[in-house]
Parts: C-alpha cells; structure tokens; sequence
C-alpha cells in the first residue's frame, strides 16, 4: 500500500491529479482509520485505465462515462456498454483525424518553404495560401444552406476561353493566335469599360498570377469550368502572343 506521495512518484502523476481522478469516481483509494488514502494494485490498474483512454484524447467527462462498476457516478441519460464507447470513440476519431489533416497541411507547407531556393518567398507563399484557406473558409460558413449558382465568367469570356483551348489542341502556332489573344485582350478592356486604372490592375494581377495561390488558381479555372493546368496553359498562350506584356 501506498500514500498518496510514493503513489504519485510510482506512477508520475501528481497528487492534484489524482485528487481530480478520485472526485470523478475514476479511481477509489481505500482510507485508514485516521483517513488518510492508501494506493493499492487496484488503484494503480484504474489509473492505468484512465491514463490509456486519455492518451486516446478523451476528456475527463468521457472517460467517466466509460468507468464500469459501482464507481462509475449515475448521470441522466449515461448508457454503459458498446454504444456509448462506438460513439465517444466514432467522435474522437473525426477529431483526431481533423488534427492529423491539419499537420499533414503543416508539414506539407514548410516542404514547399524549405524546397524554395528563396525561403524568404517561400514564406510570403505561404501567408498567400493561408490567408486564401481562411477568407474561402469563412465564405463557406457565412454561406452555408444557401442554394445558388456557381460563380462563372461572361458568356462571351468563356466563349472566347475554348477557342483558344481548341487552338492549342489543334494549331497552337497557328496564325490565329495572335488574333485570340488581342481578341482576349480588347474583351478585357470593354469588360472594364475602357477605365485606365481598372485595366492596369488587371494587367498587374495577370502578369504576377506565379504568386497567386493555388485556391486562387483553381477558383480563376473553374470561372471557366476548366482546369488549372488547362487555364494556365491558355493564360502562357495570350502572354506570349499578346502585345500587352
């Protein structure tokens, strides 16, 4: 038998922690005629229990709904059984694996800072992604249950995208290039209703898309329900016939 001292160094965990475990009917010391707890075997198996089941990621509550015995505390609406552990174990799982897809994203994002010969910009890539993933994530909260189109680019945009795709597939050095990409162009500027500044943004934008992130890239492709290697593909086309650099 141990006092809660030598039990607290056996085992490495603190005498608060295991006062906390003992109000929650989660191990059960025995107590000598002066009151003093004493630590046996069976206390030591039952903190073992606790401390399995936590290195599970289960929280206190849960772990009491799980005690078996006379020990467990009688709560409302608490079953004891195989249900009970399928659902506490079904819903610490999605979190674990929540967790997991948010490391594999960690390391996955200091790979690509680390693989860039310029960490620096490694780094500003980084912050582009990540701010892109939060606004994307906020939008699809604020707009969750609402049913509406998806976002597209004018008709004639789109129109004026697959000709170009079908030059590319069937004569990308073709004399027609240079005409699609001006025709590209001059849709732009009436797009922007001739406005100077407008037209100059979009220039800017275009030339620097190498640092756009790739939720960015994806978003620009599906304007045109294409994808991005596609868009891409048809955006290095207008640069390299366009008379706009």
């Amino acid at each position: 038998m141990y006092a809660i001292g030598a039990f607290a160094k056996l085992t490495g965990v603190t005498p608060k922690a295991l006062y906390l475990y003992e109000r929650r009917g989660l191990i059960e010391p025995r107590r000598t005629r002066a009151g003093y707890r004493r630590y046996t075997m069976r206390e030591l198996q039952q903190l073992s229990r606790v401390l399995a089941l936590k290195s599970l990621g289960l929280t206190l509550e849960e772990i009491t709904q799980l005690q078996p015995g006379p020990a467990a505390p009688k709560r409302a609406g608490v079953k004891a059984g195989g249900a009970r552990l399928s659902d506490i174990l079904a819903r610490r799982r999605a979190v674990l694996e929540e967790k997991r897809d948010q490391i594999d994203r960690a390391v996955r994002a200091i790979d690509a800072i680390e693989r860039n010969d310029h960490p620096a910009a490694g780094v500003e890539r980084f912050f582009a992604e990540a701010n892109w993933d939060r606004w994307e994530a906020k939008r699809r909260e604020a707009g969750a249950g609402i049913v509406r189109a998806p976002d597209r680019a004018s008709p004639s945009r789109i129109a004026l995208f697959r000709e170009i795709v079908a030059a590319l597939e069937h004569d990308p050095s073709g004399a027609s290039a240079a005409t699609l990409a001006a025709e590209w162009n001059a849709l732009l500027e009436r797009e922007a209703d001739g406005d100077a500044e407008t037209i100059a943004a979009r220039r800017k934008a275009w030339t620097h898309r190498h640092r756009w992130p790739d939720g960015m890239r994806r978003y620009v492709a599906s304007l045109y329900d294409a994808e991005p290697a596609v868009w891409e593909r048809v955006a290095a086309f207008i640069d390299e016939h366009s008379v706009h650099r």
